[in-house]
C-alpha cells in the first residue's frame, strides 16, 4: 500500500497505554499532537511522564481537565490554527463526545457526536435500538427504590442496576432480591448516578464483546472476545481472552448484531467495542456499546494473539485512508486477568516478588504488574479503577491460556495474604 503524505493527527487521551498508537501514527509518516488531561491522570494513578511516548509525539499540550469543553475547544482551535487537523483519535469514554463536538465544529471527520452521546447515555441507547428493532431489553430510569422495585416486580429478579451514564463498571450491580435493592440504593453515592438510575432485565448467557471497525461505510470485523466476571460481584469484569472460544456461526451472529447496533446508532466512523450477552438460544443481546476502541491492554492482546496492529488500523480509519482487513487470522489466545482487593485490607509494605510467575510459566507469561494506589488501606474493588494488578498470558491453546492467567492470580493472592477479585 502506498503511504500517504504527512498529515496531522491529534490524540486526546489520559492513557499512557496509547503510546503504541502514537508510534503507529509516526511510523506512518504523520505529525502527532497529544492533548493530555492532568486531573484524570492523577485520579487514576497514571504516571504519563514515565511512558516512552515522547519520541513519537511532535507537540504535547497538558490541560488540567480535557473533559472541560471550553478548555478542550480553545486548545484544539489553537492547534488547528497552527496546523490544520486532519484527524482526531480519542480512546477514553469521557473524551469521545467532547472531541466529537469539536471535530464537527471544525469540519474534521470523526465519530458522530450525537450518536456517541446516545451510546453513552445507556437508556437513550436502548430506546434507539428498541425503535430500530435491534434489541428490546426491558429497562427503565427510576427515581429511587419504589420505582426500581416496581420494575423488578414486573420483570422478575435478578435485575441489573447501573448509572444511566458511566463506565468502568462503577456503580453497577446485579440485584438478587428486594432486600438487596433497598440496601444498594440506600447507600448509593448519588454522584455516581447523577445522569439517572437505570434498571434493566438480567441477561443470561456468555459474556462476549465484538471489536468492530467502520471505515468509509464498510464494517471491519476485528475480533469477538470473551469476558470474565467476579462471582461475588457479577458486574465487575475480571478479564478478557482474545479471540473468544466460539463457533464460526456464533462469531458471525455476534458480529451481525454488533453491526446492527452501530448502524442503528449512526456512529459513522471509528473502531467500537460492543459488549454482548449471547443467550443459550443463540440470540445476542446488548450489554453496552462503547463508541471507542477497546480499552486497557486489550489492543496489545489483540496483537499478541496474532490479529495485527489495531492501533495502525485506528489511525488509518480516522485519517480516511484506505484500509484492508479480512477476518483476523489469530494464531494464539491472549488472556488478561485484573485483580484488586476483595475486601478492605491494610496495604502491604511492598509489592511481593513477581519473578516466581515467569519461573513457573516461562514464555507463556507476557506481563505481570502490581502497583498499589496511595493510602494505607486497599479499598474493596468494585469497579475497574479498583484494580491494582494485571497479568497477561499468551498461549496457542485457549484453555491453557486462561488456566495459566487464573493460576497466577491465585498465586498472587497467596503471596499477598488476602483474597483478591478473580
Amino acid at each position: 500500500m502506498t503511504e500517504p503524505h504527512e498529515r496531522h493527527v491529534v490524540f486526546v487521551t489520559w492513557k499512557a497505554g496509547n503510546a503504541p498508537a502514537f508510534e503507529a501514527a509516526k511510523r506512518l509518516g504523520h505529525q502527532v499532537t497529544l492533548i493530555r488531561s492532568l486531573l484524570m491522570e492523577q485520579s487514576q494513578n497514571i504516571d504519563f511522564d514515565t511512558c516512552p511516548y515522547a519520541r513519537f509525539v511532535d507537540r504535547v499540550h497538558v490541560l488540567k481537565d480535557a473533559t472541560d469543553p471550553g478548555a478542550l475547544r480553545a486548545c484544539v482551535r489553537a492547534v488547528h490554527e497552527e496546523r490544520p487537523v486532519d484527524g482526531f483519535i480519542a480512546s477514553v469514554d469521557a473524551l469521545v463526545v467532547p472531541v466529537a463536538r469539536v471535530a464537527e465544529e471544525l469540519g474534521v471527520p470523526f465519530t458522530d457526536a450525537a450518536a456517541a452521546e446516545a451510546a453513552k447515555q445507556k437508556d437513550r441507547c436502548r430506546d434507539i435500538l428498541a425503535a430500530a428493532g435491534v434489541d428490546r431489553t426491558r429497562h427503565a430510569v427510576v427515581d429511587g427504590f419504589e420505582e426500581a422495585a416496581s420494575f423488578a416486580a414486573a420483570t422478575g429478579y435478578p435485575v441489573v442496576l447501573k448509572p444511566a451514564r458511566g463506565s468502568g463498571s462503577e456503580g453497577a450491580h446485579v440485584i438478587a432480591d428486594e432486600r438487596q435493592l433497598a440496601e444498594i440504593l440506600g447507600r448509593a453515592d448519588r454522584g455516581v448516578y447523577a445522569a439517572g438510575i437505570l434498571v434493566e432485565e438480567y441477561l443470561n448467557g456468555r459474556f462476549l464483546s465484538a471489536e468492530l471497525g467502520l471505515a468509509q461505510g464498510r464494517f471491519l470485523r476485528l475480533a469477538v472476545s470473551e469476558r470474565s466476571t467476579w462471582y461475588r460481584h457479577e458486574a465487575l469484569e475480571t478479564g478478557t481472552t482474545i479471540p473468544a472460544g466460539v463457533t464460526a456461526d456464533e462469531h458471525d451472529r455476534v458480529m451481525e448484531f454488533a453491526e446492527a447496533v452501530v448502524g442503528a446508532l449512526g456512529l459513522r466512523l471509528g473502531i467500537f467495542h460492543v459488549e454482548v450477552m449471547l443467550g443459550a438460544d443463540g440470540r445476542p443481546r446488548l450489554i453496552e456499546v462503547n463508541p471507542r476502541i477497546m480499552g486497557s491492554c486489550l489492543p496489545n492482546l489483540f496483537q499478541l494473539a496474532g490479529g495485527g496492529d489495531i492501533f495502525e488500523l485506528l489511525v488509518r480509519i480516522h485519517l480516511g485512508e484506505p484500509v484492508e482487513h479480512d477476518r483476523s487470522a489469530f494464531t494464539h489466545y491472549a488472556t488478561v486477568r485484573w485483580f484488586g482487593a476483595a475486601d478492605a485490607v491494610p496495604k502491604p509494605a511492598a509489592v511481593p516478588d513477581l519473578d516466581w510467575a515467569a519461573a513457573e510459566h516461562g514464555r507463556s507469561l507476557h506481563a505481570l504488574t502490581v502497583r498499589f494506589p496511595d493510602g494505607d488501606i486497599l479499598l474493596p474493588c468494585r469497579g475497574n479503577l479498583g484494580n491494582f494488578g494485571e497479568v497477561q498470558v499468551v498461549h496457542a491453546d485457549r484453555a491453557t491460556s486462561i488456566r495459566i492467567a487464573e493460576d497466577i492470580v491465585a498465586g498472587m493472592a497467596d503471596r499477598l495474604g488476602f483474597e483478591v477479585t478473580r
